[in-house]
């Protein structure tokens, strides 16, 4: 990963994490494994694989995800008063722009008439009114119906709650969905990521189960494998901590120079965010990336991956710059995703999986999942 002196890339690098974190870290680097200490609350040891293709199961995790905060857009896709973006969570449409004073408002892309769709799916632009394709039923920004004359039981578009963070949109379907995510916010205060914008956003689908892709970016056990030539020559082998924090977690992998330093910053750590149930933020010296996955059925799974950087570019240096970082991150993780459908094509063929103690992201994980879906 490359390194570049700007302004705005010399926010402080300072990390919002306790002398003891710290340590445990550093003697995990003596030991040269992850720290095994919370396997020892673990309740399963092993996973039966039909919780990979079992299609109850599938949609006991669908309800499970409309009660739990999701990644809706950036910050910078509706960055002025009228801006907005459109789109779709599961079986939800949604439309999210920014209203006259620069207020967040994410509306049910659905007309109080006739239930048209008001915004054209996966559209952005701006606008001063929203108008209905159908009979030009007229809304205000604010969600307000504006025709007069109208016979209805309701006179305003139904609205989800929404929060902005570190240049990101989040959203959920449920009055309180958002209240998980404060304890992770607070923690991302100190990294002054508020101003960042995409660099870089990719989307795929791809054959296998979402859980797999998330999974995938819960441990660091993989990496002197699938990232030999990458990730690898970076990190400390097989070493990492995990926090939970609630139902999501943190995890510390340190780069090579951690070991080094008595007092370790940004550059000599790769830090890792899980927001459950299917969210990874990945936070590097200078920027991070975000990795989101979406169900489409047991065995197909939509991912939104995406590069977050302090300001948008203003010379060709920096763009350049970025470039190498987003060529970076994208071949890195299409490294993990690629393997995603050997991992479910394969896991398939047996009754049970057992991952090892090097792995307790995946018993923290299915710990979640479990206790969520009971």
């Amino acid at each position: 990963m490359s390194k570049i002196n700007t302004k705005k890339n010399q926010r402080p690098k300072v990390l919002p994490f306790s002398n003891t974190i710290l340590d445990r870290l550093r003697k995990q680097c003596e030991i040269g494994l992850p720290e095994m200490e919370f396997l020892r609350t673990s309740s399963q040891a092993k996973f039966l694989t039909n919780r990979y293709q079992c299609a109850t199961t599938f949609l006991q995790e669908l309800d499970l995800l409309k009660k739990r905060p999701y990644l809706v857009s950036f910050s910078d896709q509706v960055r002025n008063p009228g801006d907005f973006i459109s789109g779709k969570f599961l079986d939800r449409e949604w439309f999210v722009l920014r209203n006259e004073n620069k207020n967040l408002r994410l509306y049910r892309n659905s007309c109080l008439h006739r239930g048209t769709r008001l915004i054209p799916g996966g559209k952005a632009g701006s606008i001063n009114k929203i108008v209905c394709p159908y009979h030009s039923w007229t809304y205000d920004l604010d969600g307000d119906l504006l025709t007069k004359g109208c016979e209805t039981i309701q006179e305003k578009l139904y609205s989800f709650p929404v929060l902005e963070k570190a240049g990101l949109i989040f959203s959920g379907f449920t009055k309180n969905v958002l209240d998980s995510l404060s304890s992770i916010l607070e923690e991302w205060n100190v990294y002054e990521l508020d101003s960042y914008v995409p660099f870089a956003i990719q989307s795929e689908e791809g054959t296998y189960n979402w859980k797999i892709g998330v999974e995938i970016f819960l441990e660091s056990y993989h990496i002197s494998t699938v990232h030999k030539n990458s990730v690898a020559p970076v990190v400390e082998k097989n070493v990492s901590i995990l926090d939970p924090i609630g139902e999501h977690a943190r995890i510390l992998i340190p780069n090579r120079s951690y070991k080094n330093t008595s007092r370790p910053t940004r550059k000599d750590l790769i830090i890792t965010y899980f927001l459950f149930p299917s969210t990874i933020l990945i936070l590097f010296r200078d920027h991070f990336g975000i990795i989101q996955f979406q169900p489409i059925s047991p065995n197909r799974t939509f991912c939104l991956r995406a590069i977050l950087i302090p300001e948008k570019p203003k010379s060709s240096r920096t763009i350049r710059f970025w470039e190498e970082n987003r060529e970076f991150f994208f071949r890195t993780t299409s490294e993990d995703l690629g393997l995603a459908p050997e991992i479910q094509a394969g896991i398939l063929q047996n009754e049970w999986i057992q991952p090892s103690s090097l792995e307790p992201g995946i018993f923290h994980f299915h710990n979640s999942l479990t206790n969520a879906l009971v």
